[in-house]
């Protein structure tokens, strides 16, 4: 996605734009995203001094794998855009994106900010039961009768504690 911007000529110039691409895939923090549509951009340039302010919104879906059913998983991805942009030499602001000649490419910015905003754990739904660590079954499409203790065996002193207290409470009753 490139923005020639030679039309901003003087302080206060803007121009609108939109753009629609298809993308495959992306890769993130060991995950394979996969853009089941197209990536929508749409905003607004505006020359301010010597920078280019750019702000609008990103807009997709993705689809990736559930961390704890491992089923397929959707990300809807409607998020704010702003980036400053420059193509002086002497720019040294690190906020600041350096472009050449008066063409801005914002691909890179795009995927920075669809990743700024993406969930830490993918979830094919909010309530997701995940998947039984006994036998595997998915727990949103059937049950098991898998026997669950989940105690971590160096605490399992506590559950006998807890256990005796119980008893003890009953036999002051």
């Amino acid at each position: 996605m490139r923005l020639d911007v030679s039309k901003l000529k003087t302080n206060g110039d803007s121009e609108e734009f939109e753009f629609c691409e298809s993308w495959e895939k992306l890769e993130f923090r060991g995950d394979i995203l996969f853009f089941v549509e197209p990536v929508y951009f749409y905003g607004v340039a505006t020359k301010k001094g010597n920078l280019i302010e750019v702000s609008g919104n990103v807009k997709t879906r993705l689809k990736t794998i559930c961390y704890r059913c491992t089923d397929d998983a959707y990300v809807e991805v409607d998020v704010p855009f702003y980036e400053e942009y420059s193509n002086r030499e002497d720019t040294t602001d690190d906020e600041v994106i350096k472009f050449v000649d008066d063409i801005i490419e914002f691909d890179d910015s795009i995927v920075a900010t669809i990743v700024l905003y993406l969930p830490m754990k993918y979830l094919c739904k909010e309530d997701c039961k995940g998947l039984c660590p006994v036998c595997g079954t998915n727990l949103n499409v059937s049950s098991c009768s898998c026997e669950k203790d989940d105690i971590d065996p160096r605490l399992s002193i506590l559950k006998t504690i807890i256990n005796q207290l119980d008893t003890d409470e009953k036999k002051e009753v």
